[in-house]
């Protein structure tokens, strides 16, 4: 059933991080839209291949989302032509106006890979002569969500008003984030909360756009816009 946005991303909490609060926003205003994850997270050092599926799925249930993974191997993404294949394959399936996946420059290389795998799809979501059964679909858009890179950013969405909400949804892979980075016995980068590095970063987004809270995405190219109506969407006008 064709959607309006597809999100992607390398592991299943990777949407939610990165986008929780725009995929909440989407829900509130009844725009459907589903989720993709590219792995399974069966490499993590935190929770067993069971407890991630079935977060995963509760993820998505709270968000009224559907939800599916493509099984590529977790610590082993990697942009290829099968795998640009595999991904257009689902926008081809989807048929979204938007796409939406981890930005392609990331300290953590499958998520590197994975912004690599959909931006590469493009061109094979066109594709006449691609050896798939739906016919090609160009969504109206690419946009990606940096994770741990803060540079180049095109939009700033304001996520204040779900923040609250977006941290319940988090809690619900609660094999990854009920303790602290200290309580799992990890060092993590800043001051050794997971849910406390996330708030710094969304804080600091919204502190670009003149809002609490914020959530970024980053366009590989020229957005289309049809007039001034668009921009003064944009700016909630």
């Amino acid at each position: 059933m064709p959607v309006d946005v597809v999100l992607f991303g390398a592991h299943p909490d990777d949407v939610e991080w990165g986008a929780g609060g725009i995929a909440l926003l989407l829900r509130e205003a009844g725009i459907s839209f589903a989720i993709v994850d590219l792995t399974n997270g069966e490499m993590g050092s935190r929770g067993t291949l069971v407890e991630r599926r079935i977060e995963a799925a509760s993820a998505a249930e709270l968000l009224g989302a559907t939800r599916e993974a493509l099984h590529l191997p977790d610590c082993g993404l990697v942009d290829s032509p099968e795998n640009r294949r595999l991904v257009a394959g689902v926008i081809r399936r989807q048929r979204p106006r938007l796409v939406i996946a981890p930005f392609w420059e990331d300290r953590h290389p499958d998520h590197a890979a994975a912004g690599l795998m959909v931006r590469n799809s493009q061109l094979y979501c066109a594709l006449k002569k691609l050896d798939d059964p739906n016919p090609p679909h160009k969504p109206g858009a690419f946009l990606f969500y940096p994770l741990h890179k803060f540079e180049r950013l095109t939009f700033v969405v304001d996520t204040t008003k779900v923040f609250p909400l977006k941290l319940d949804l988090l809690r619900v892979h609660s094999s990854q984030f009920s303790k602290t980075a200290e309580e799992f016995g990890v060092i993590a980068q800043g001051i050794g909360d997971y849910l406390f590095g996330l708030e710094s970063r969304d804080r600091y987004f919204g502190s670009l756009a003149g809002v609490r809270f914020g959530e970024a995405l980053i366009a590989d190219q020229p957005v289309r816009l049809a007039g001034l109506g668009d921009i003064l969407s944009l700016l909630g006008g």
